[in-house]
């Protein structure tokens, strides 16, 4: 960036997660910090992002794939709720179609991937 004279543009508010308080572990952690996977499409793990754009706050849901080290899914919305982890589990498999019977999502358990909505969709697709 330095040699190309770019320089970086960045918010001046910080985006803030109001804390309530409340855990949202709903799953063991089965993966155990074990990132080092054999079979490609078996373990997923994903996140969510703020991303400040001159229209508002948007909310980027990204999920990887541990062998591949490559994105597998992704999806964006204005809101950063179940439906944008869904969203982005179905891009996923939509452009890799795993075998979803060996299939692990792994996430830090935000409040998206611990909801009732996100947990149901996992369990009628047989994702652990």
């Amino acid at each position: 960036m330095n040699k190309a004279n770019i320089k970086a543009i960045r918010p001046k508010n910080r985006y803030y997660y109001p804390n309530t308080g409340k855990l949202h572990k709903r799953a063991d952690n089965l993966l155990d910090l074990d990132f080092n996977q054999t079979n490609s499409n078996t373990h997923w793990v994903g996140d969510i992002t703020y991303i400040k754009t001159y229209q508002g706050w948007s909310y980027l849901a990204s999920f990887f794939d541990l062998v591949s080290r490559q994105v597998v899914g992704w999806a964006l919305s204005k809101l950063p709720n179940a439906k944008l982890a869904q969203d982005a589990m179905d891009n996923a498999i939509y452009r890799y179609i795993p075998n979803t019977d060996n299939l692990m999502f792994h996430s830090d358990q935000g409040a998206q991937y611990s909801s009732k909505a996100f947990i149901d969709y996992c369990n009628n697709n047989n994702i652990t």
